[in-house]
């Protein structure tokens, strides 16, 4: 009894002060007094759930204006850190911020700092206010979008979750040529953009016709567009460049996963071998389901026999007429990566790309056997007679790369690279009609129609520097070597090669750049200059660039850029204006294709918060070297043309702004976007005056709305674009070739004299997201709105008079598709 009473009086006694101790302040950390001052910090940024290194992060510490981005491995170094006790503030696009406070007794050399992905807590469905946006326009560079293709789950899709399209959801990027998933950058045409993947270039970047891009981004980590002003560093093109970056690879486990459409098959396979390699695999393929016969179907109905077209069926003699039609129509890509990390400041990479589009739409056609009589003791039969309507396009990209990255010491970190990549593109258009007379003693077969082949191949090699001389100087300099082979034939019918070309040529850059921070970092100036040699024209071109920003408030930020750039390997436009035009690669040379040129002008001016962005940027452009192909003004075709005869060039001008309002934070998120541009060309042989380009787009307006709920993600993107200038058709006349057939010509409008009606469309999405994946539902062109492609003219004859018909070829109407996404982890 006596133990039991010492109890009870130890509970009533122990409670009390046990309440009280839980009321009273909690006791605070007796402040650390620092020991190091004025001192570098270095590491990288990482993924904390599979370990990859994130580029292109934030790093700055608190309280301060000194800020560095990681490379594109992931590494940083921040110079002249005040104290050992101060914290460090990262940020990433779609990753939660992170804040570490530094402690004297712990190391500051490669430091490993693990970012948590914004995602929805499944557990307690709940998600704080953190940054998870599909993309963000940079206010410290100019003209920057940055792009995290793991979002991309919660936009609207035609088929495909596509990187490409996403980027064209932003101001400056024309949205609204669904038959190219190019990069129209601010009156730019596709070629004029530089699409760098794991440092090699991909010359084509369409799928399906364009209906989507040929990257998978299940295959990507980071996207990175310039609008203009881009760096240096970069060459070659004329309007901006798209940086993609390959993901590593799982570090820490082994992960696989998968996307199935209406369209198409999406797989993936990643994680480490050991502790110091890790690999990644994607692939995907399409299948003849509802989705892909569709975005087929609407494509080859342009391409079809007129007169087929016209009547809706295939020509029949009599009732004995038997027709087949091919059923070969893919596209297909793979991605492969492997990286390897032999010591912590070596990183050797291998990454390999493969895409390819074949697709089908012929047809073999068997005609009746009939006979004829000459005269009473005469009589020709024939047996076995066929058409063949061939109508193939086959289109790919191979590249890969190696590349070698070293972080030598604290300042100084080099990366190099050696690389191939591959475009080839072949398009067979042709009728083929065999005749066998008295049985096979007299076989006759002949092929008329349009044969185009396009191959261009490119090695390079090149090594980037990077230099941390102070915190105030940050160097770039690099070298780089292309040698060029492209070959290219245009030819009509069995006997008239309109044009055969056979391009070799090679340039060596070099370039060097200074990022300098002045006014305690209120003021940052980025200088270069780039050196090209061609050895086609022997010159040398010298390309001087300047961007900066000036931070006039807290959230007031100034920024500008001008420079001069020039373009080797040019995409010439071949005017068609019946059948809709088409393009294809070639060398500048010193005769009859001038090295294209252009100079930037941009200025702008953003204002930030916590949770919005207001950005504008005024531009101008300046070209010259503008070039087309065109035979409208061919004086003799089938003789054997001249260069002279069908290329055509002169100057360009582009003058645009852009207004971007983005709301970053929430449960709803978004931006509306709006451009006003005029793109210009001034070719003497078209105009004495000048005329709008092709991708002149007056008026371009975009709303992307984004509403979380719970597990559920709902989107809608809205799109208006005023209408695209054309060349119609008044007239048409016939020239006998020297093979003795016939070729229709016709008599065109002023160039680009006309406008097609306004673009406009709504798609919408909604995605739920569960523990191993997502399952989402798109619908694209929600209104089904009959957007114009292009006017097809069609020359329709009796056997005694002709007439021109006048077809709206239109894009897409309503589509649904399906997308179920899985992931073991």
């Amino acid at each position: 009894m006596k133990h039991c009473y010492l109890a009870y009086l130890y509970v009533l006694l122990f409670f009390p002060l046990l309440s009280l101790a839980q009321d009273l302040p909690p006791m605070r950390e007796k402040p650390a007094k620092p020991t190091r001052f004025n001192f570098t910090v270095t590491g990288r940024v990482v993924d904390a759930k599979t370990g990859e290194n994130l580029p292109y992060a934030y790093v700055r510490v608190a309280a301060s204006k000194q800020i560095v981005g990681t490379n594109v491995d992931g590494y940083f170094t921040l110079l002249h850190v005040p104290a050992d006790t101060s914290t460090l503030l990262v940020s990433y696009m779609g990753y939660q911020d992170l804040r570490l406070k530094l402690r004297p007794d712990e190391s500051v050399r490669n430091l490993r700092l693990e970012l948590e992905a914004s995602v929805v807590d499944l557990t307690a469905v709940t998600v704080a206010a953190q940054k998870a946006e599909v993309m963000k326009a940079s206010t410290d560079e100019v003209g920057l979008i940055q792009l995290t293709p793991r979002n991309l789950t919660k936009l609207p899709n035609i088929g495909e979750r596509d990187v490409f399209r996403a980027l064209q959801l932003m101001p400056g990027i024309s949205a609204a040529n669904e038959s190219s998933s190019g990069l129209y950058v601010r009156g730019g045409t596709p070629d004029q953009t530089l699409v760098l993947f794991d440092g090699f270039t991909v010359y084509n970047v369409d799928h399906l016709y364009g209906f989507f891009s040929a990257f998978n981004y299940n295959a990507l980590k980071s996207v990175q567009l310039y609008k203009g002003g881009f760096d240096a560093k970069y060459g070659g093109r004329l309007s901006g460049v798209a940086e993609l970056t390959g993901k590593e690879g799982n570090r820490n486990r082994f992960n696989a996963g998968g996307d199935a459409s209406f369209l198409s098959f999406n797989a993936f396979v990643e994680g480490p071998i050991g502790n110091k390699v890790t690999f990644l695999v994607a692939g995907r393929r399409s299948f003849k389901g509802p989705l892909y016969q569709k975005l087929f179907d609407q494509f080859q109905t342009t391409a079809s026999n007129p007169a087929q077209q016209q009547q809706g069926r295939a020509p029949r003699f009599g009732n004995q007429v038997q027709t087949s039609t091919q059923v070969a129509s893919y596209f297909y890509d793979l991605n492969g990566r492997v990286t390897f990390r032999p010591t912590e400041k070596d990183q050797i990479t291998l990454s390999v790309y493969n895409g390819q589009d074949y697709l089908d739409n012929s047809q073999s056609i068997t005609l009746p056997a009939f006979g004829r009589g000459n005269n009473a003791n005469t009589t020709v039969s024939t047996t076995n007679n066929s058409l063949s309507s061939t109508d193939l396009s086959n289109w790919g990209n191979t590249g890969s790369s190696l590349k070698w990255s070293r972080r030598w010491n604290d300042k100084l970190y080099i990366n190099s690279l050696v690389s191939y990549s591959n475009y080839f593109s072949q398009r067979d258009l042709s009728n083929t009609t065999s005749i066998r007379r008295n049985g096979a003693s007299d076989n006759q077969n002949v092929k008329f129609g349009t044969f185009e082949s396009n191959n261009l191949t490119d090695l390079s090699a090149k090594t980037d520097l990077e230099f941390n001389a102070s915190a105030n100087h940050f160097f770039g300099a690099g070298l780089q070597f292309t040698q060029n082979t492209i070959d290219y034939t245009y030819s009509s019918n069995d006997t008239v090669t309109l044009l055969q070309k056979h391009d070799r040529g090679s340039f060596a850059a070099a370039y060097l750049q200074d990022q300098i921070r002045l006014m305690d970092n209120r003021l940052t100036l980025k200088p270069g200059v780039r050196i090209t040699y061609y050895n086609v024209t022997g010159k040398v071109y010298t390309e001087p660039r300047l961007s900066g920003s000036f931070q006039l408030t807290d959230r007031v930020k100034l920024k500008g850029a001008i420079g001069q750039y020039y373009q080797f390997a040019k995409q010439v436009t071949r005017e068609d204006i019946s059948q809709g035009s088409r393009n294809f690669w070639l060398l500048a040379n010193k005769d009859y294709l001038p090295v294209g040129s252009a100079v930037h002008f941009i200025a702008g001016a953003s204002y930030e918060t916590a949770g919005y962005l207001f950005d504008v940027e005024a531009y101008a452009k300046n070209l010259t070297g503008v070039t087309e192909y065109t035979l409208r003004f061919a004086p003799q075709i089938g003789r054997g043309l001249l260069p002279s005869e069908t290329f055509y060039t002169g100057t360009g001008t582009v003058r645009g702004v852009d207004f971007l309002v983005q709301k970053k934070l929430g449960d709803y998120t978004g931006w509306m976007g709006y451009t006003y541009a005029v793109a210009q060309n001034n070719i003497a042989a078209y105009s004495d005056k000048p005329y709008y380009a092709n991708q002149d787009v007056r008026h371009e307006f975009k709303s992307i709305n984004n509403y979380h709920w719970r597990r559920f993600d709902v989107a809608l993107t809205w799109i208006y674009a005023s209408g695209r200038p054309y060349t119609s058709i008044v007239g048409e006349y016939s020239v006998t070739l020297l093979d003795g057939s016939s070729r229709t010509f016709t008599n065109p409008s002023a160039k680009n004299a006309n406008r097609f009606p306004a673009y406009n469309r709504l798609d919408a999405s909604v995605t739920y997201t569960h523990k191993y994946g997502s399952i989402g539902v798109s619908v694209f062109n929600l209104y089904n709105r009959q957007n114009v492609w292009y006017k097809k003219f069609t020359s329709v004859s009796d056997g005694q008079t002709s007439q021109l018909v006048v077809s709206d070829i239109t894009y897409l109407g309503i589509t649904p598709n399906l997308t179920l996404s899985f992931r073991l982890r």
